[in-house]
């Protein structure tokens, strides 16, 4: 058993609300906007208007955001819902944190472990536009107004599956350290980059000390079944109502189970 399973499986409080969470919703973000940006390659933005309209929607279903540091510090609400947003970018800060200081929510924001990467270079070097990732004392505010957990997300954003294990491990571990050196707390959940993992790559930050590897749109349809391979939920840029609904529903691992039964490339990857 890894390090990371041994510590869950320690850890009493998140034992004792595991049954109420196997279909735990946890839903995946990346860029918050003002407006949709031009030239855009990749839907990985929501708009702040729309960011406004689901967090109203959960309230009114009576979600309650949790983080991972949560569910391991104390019992799961009846209603528990995460929202995850990957890479670290500025405006995060800009829009999201606004957000979630109106209507008294959180979330965990996935962070590269150098700070000294400016912007998203990893898409920029593909055509997509470049946009700023957070500054360190936006990413100290958000953690000091305990609305914002922080997780590792690599050193440089790098495909971990296509590195040799020497440089993945240094990539994982490295984040850690840098990360936790910022906050001065441990940090307990890993999103691997573009979603791209293995056994080894899974092994690797267990292994380092986090107690969460986080996945995209695959993985085990119950929460806890494999804390290193934690699915999640994407929405679609324009989603409404009805998706929002629809992708919180505990109906929606069982379609995707489904789906997958017939056609075993749905899911398996998503930006």
């Amino acid at each position: 058993m890894s390090n990371g399973a041994l510590a869950i499986q320690g850890n009493e409080i998140l034992r004792a609300s595991l049954p109420g969470l196997k279909r735990l919703p946890i839903l995946m973000f990346h860029r918050v906007v003002e407006e949709i940006p031009p030239g855009s390659l990749y839907d990985i933005h929501f708009t702040r208007q729309n960011l406004d309209k689901l967090l109203f929607f959960l309230e009114g279903k009576g979600y309650e955001t949790v983080t991972f540091e949560d569910l391991l510090a104390r019992p799961a609400p009846p209603k528990p819902i995460v929202l995850t947003f990957d890479d670290g970018y500025e405006d995060n800060y800009l829009h999201l944190f606004p957000l979630l200081k109106k209507h008294g929510m959180k979330a965990v924001i996935y962070l590269l472990g150098d700070r000294a990467v400016p912007s998203n270079r990893w898409d920029a070097d593909k055509g997509a536009s470049p946009a700023p990732l957070l500054h360190q004392n936006q990413i100290l505010e958000m953690a000091r107004s305990g609305l914002v957990e922080f997780g590792g997300h690599s050193m440089s954003h790098s495909n971990l599956v296509k590195l040799e294990e020497p440089a993945m491990k240094r990539e994982i571990v490295d984040c850690k350290k840098s990360l936790e050196g910022l906050l001065g707390k441990p940090v307990v959940s890993f999103a691997y980059p573009y979603g791209f993992f293995n056994e080894t790559v899974k092994r690797t930050v267990a292994e380092a000390g986090y107690l969460f590897g986080i996945a995209v749109e695959w993985g085990p349809d119950h929460f806890g079944r494999d804390f290193m391979e934690t699915r999640r939920v994407c929405l679609s840029p324009d989603a409404g109502p009805m998706e929002f609904f629809w992708k919180t529903s505990r109906l929606y691992p069982a379609f995707r189970r489904l789906l997958r039964r017939f056609s075993p490339r749905i899911g398996q990857w998503s930006y």
